[in-house]
């Protein structure tokens, strides 16, 4: 017998939440959260939903109760669907306006158009009401512990547990900037260079850390991945500029095969070696049209590899700065910004 209740099936209008939230005893705790970051597009296609009368997936909360006597308070915590309730709040609580969205990403209905730019508090009255009254399907849960519900939390997610971050990403955003590193990631550079394993293409590997590299043409050097759900979101439906950076990572990818074959054969194919690789190439071709030939260079990176397999006390000054790069947080920007431009000096 479970030392709790078992869930109970009811519906809640959207205006309870909201009054709750208003009441702060709406808990939208993100503990229990790992989902990458929603997109502008998917909040919107979300109040689509609403308005054309969709069924959207249930909400799971826990209802618990602090203090005591007259002190006494209902708290509802979100178990289960908290990015769902955080944008529909957001959007009632006029935080952004509906944006045009794309067909292909999020085919939005003919009611939604007419609405595009508008707030909620712009909306008729009857797309208003249609939003406040909108039932939303709720399991709730009352006696639930801690370990019960991430235990829960982990049975609702089971499949989705299963995927690694990248896969999350595919599964998640739709638009212009998931599009555009899968197709970056299909180049023949790759197979090339030998970057990535099977086993890394089979699990997406392969796109997560053409996405990396697709950053640096952006916006530089990143803190490991910690920024790259930011920029899938940004750029899910709207990308500015997305045929110049295209551009330009194609013309990094060029100006490294000027290396070849060594590339290919030395330790500059691995990851971490060759983010800084990448970076450095980047910067060396940033003021230039066409693709800048490195391959003066690779006299120089044969030292340094050479060096780099020396015991530590025996490296060359400079191959001993970048082995510590290497060994001291690899994913590390400060690291990741020190191996690139040690790189770029070798390269120059």
């Amino acid at each position: 017998m479970a030392d709790h209740s078992f869930p109970k099936p009811n519906t809640q209008a959207l205006s309870w939440f909201y009054g709750e939230d208003k009441k702060q005893t709406l808990r939208l705790n993100p503990k229990y959260q790992r989902n990458p970051i929603w997109s502008i597009g998917q909040k919107c296609f979300l109040i689509d939903s609403l308005i054309f009368g969709a069924p959207i997936p249930q909400i799971v909360i826990n209802i618990q109760t602090e203090g005591s006597g007259r002190d006494r308070t209902t708290i509802y915590e979100v178990v289960d669907g908290q990015q769902r309730l955080r944008a529909i709040l957001e959007f009632m609580n006029d935080e952004w306006p509906l944006i045009a969205t794309t067909a292909k990403s999020y085919p939005v209905s003919e009611i939604y158009k007419p609405h595009i730019g508008k707030k909620y508090s712009d909306l008729p009255s009857s797309l208003q009401e249609s939003i406040w009254n909108y039932q939303l399907a709720v399991q709730e849960l009352r006696g639930w512990d801690n370990d019960q519900i991430r235990a829960l939390f982990r049975r609702l997610n089971y499949v989705v547990e299963k995927l690694n971050k990248q896969e999350l990403r595919h599964s998640q955003y739709f638009g212009e900037f998931v599009e555009t590193v899968e197709d970056l990631a299909k180049d023949d550079f790759w197979d090339n260079v030998g970057v990535f394993t099977r086993r890394d293409s089979q699990r997406m590997k392969d796109v997560e850390f053409v996405s990396e590299l697709f950053v640096v043409v952006i916006d530089g050097i990143q803190e490991g991945q910690s920024t790259l759900d930011r920029f899938y979101s940004e750029y899910d439906v709207v990308f500015p500029n997305k045929s110049r950076y295209v551009s330009k990572f194609r013309q990094v990818l060029d100006s490294l095969t000027t290396l070849m074959p060594f590339l290919a054969d030395s330790r500059f194919s691995k990851k971490a070696d060759f983010y800084g690789l990448f970076a450095a190439a980047a910067r060396i071709n940033s003021q230039s049209r066409q693709p800048t030939n490195l391959g003066r260079g690779v006299p120089s990176l044969k030292r340094l590899e050479q060096s780099l397999k020396k015991p530590p006390e025996e490296m060359s000054e400079m191959a001993s700065r970048y082995y510590s790069t290497v060994i001291e947080g690899a994913n590390k920007r400060s690291k990741r910004e020190e191996r690139a431009e040690i790189l770029r000096s070798y390269l120059s």
